[in-house]
C-alpha cells in the first residue's frame, strides 16, 4: 500500500505519515518544502504525480487555514481549500482513497456540539473548505474528515495550541484564555491512528473526527496546565470578542462524534483522557 500525503508538511503530516507507514511508503508531498515538492495548484503537475506514483491512499492537508487572510484573499483561500480536492476528485483512479481533512469551522458555532449535516459557515475559510468537502465527495471512494487538533509540534517553525500554552506558561507569559470558544479537538498522534484505520477498515463518507465531549479553551489550557504541573500565573480569562479586527470566528466549535463511532464501532477518547495522555507523553520525554 502506498500513501501520498499533500500538504503534509505542516503540524499534522509527520503524525500522518508515522500512522500510514505501517502499511507502506507514506510521501509526504508539500508546495515549497520537503522531500517532494509539487505545485498542488497545478493541476497537470499533480496528474503526473499521481500517474508516476500510483498511490493506494492520497490524503488531502493541502489548506490556507489563516482565517484573516482567508478574509483578506478570498479567491486564494477557494484556490488552496478547494482547488486541490477538486483536482484530485477527478485524477485518482476509483480505487484509490482520496482522504481529505476539514475543519469544524464548516459549522456556524451558536449551538453545538454539530451533527454533520449542520454546517452553515461564518466566514471564508469555513466556506471555502466546505466547498473542499463537496469537491473530494465526487470521488466514489472518498472520506472526509472535519478535524480539531493538539499536540507536540514535529515541524519545525510550527507550533502548535497546546505548545504555545505550555510555553507560555513555563515562561510565566500573559495570556488570555478564552472562555467562550468551544472546541472538541483530538492528540495529532490519535487522530492520525484513526484516520488510518477508517482508511483500512473501508470507512467512506463525510464524519467529525474529534473527542467525544468538548470544553471552552480555557478549560482546556487550565486542565492542559493541571496536568503538567505548570502555572498559569499571568493567565487571565476573557471573551473571542474582545480581540477587535478579526475575520468572524465560530464560538462553539464542538462535534457530534456519534455517526463516526456508530459506522466504525469505536468509542473515541474524551477530551481529559487526550489531555492526560498528551501530558503523560510529554512528563517522559522530559524524564
Amino acid at each position: 500500500m502506498k500513501t501520498l500525503i499533500l500538504g503534509g508538511t505542516g503540524l499534522l503530516g509527520p503524525y500522518l505519515q508515522d500512522a500510514f507507514a505501517a502499511d507502506g511508503p507514506a510521501m509526504v508531498v508539500g508546495r515549497t518544502k520537503g522531500p517532494h515538492r509539487v505545485d498542488v495548484m497545478d493541476k497537470d503537475a499533480m496528474a503526473a504525480l499521481i500517474q508516476a506514483e500510483q498511490p493506494d491512499t492520497v490524503i488531502n492537508a493541502v489548506a490556507l487555514t489563516d482565517v484573516d487572510a482567508c478574509e483578506r484573499d478570498p479567491e486564494r483561500a477557494d484556490a488552496l481549500n478547494r482547488g486541490p480536492a477538486a483536482a484530485l476528485a477527478e485524477i485518482l483512479a476509483p480505487r484509490a482513497c482520496l482522504v481529505h481533512l476539514s475543519t469544524d469551522q464548516v459549522y456556524p458555532g451558536n449551538a453545538g456540539p454539530y451533527e454533520e449535516d449542520r454546517t452553515d459557515p461564518i466566514n471564508v475559510y469555513g466556506r471555502t473548505k466546505l466547498a473542499g468537502e463537496l469537491a473530494a465527495s465526487a470521488h466514489q471512494n472518498s472520506l472526509v474528515l472535519r478535524v480539531n487538533f493538539f499536540g507536540r509540534s514535529r515541524t519545525a517553525g510550527r507550533v502548535s495550541l497546546s505548545d504555545w500554552l505550555t510555553q507560555g506558561a513555563r515562561e510565566g507569559r500573559a495570556m488570555t484564555l478564552f472562555t467562550d470558544s468551544l472546541f472538541s479537538p483530538l492528540r495529532m498522534e490519535t487522530l492520525a491512528g484513526i484516520t488510518r484505520n477508517l482508511v483500512a477498515d473501508g470507512i467512506r463518507g463525510t464524519y467529525n473526527l474529534g473527542s467525544r465531549d468538548g470544553a471552552s479553551k480555557a478549560w482546556f489550557a487550565r486542565r492542559l496546565a493541571t496536568a503538567l504541573n505548570l502555572p498559569l500565573t499571568n493567565a487571565t480569562e476573557g471573551v473571542s470578542a474582545d480581540l477587535p479586527g478579526r475575520a468572524p470566528r465560530p464560538k462553539d466549535m464542538r462535534m457530534d462524534v456519534a455517526k463516526l463511532e456508530t459506522a466504525a464501532g469505536l468509542e473515541l477518547p474524551t477530551l481529559a483522557q487526550e489531555i492526560d495522555a498528551h501530558a503523560a507523553e510529554e512528563q517522559g520525554e522530559a524524564r
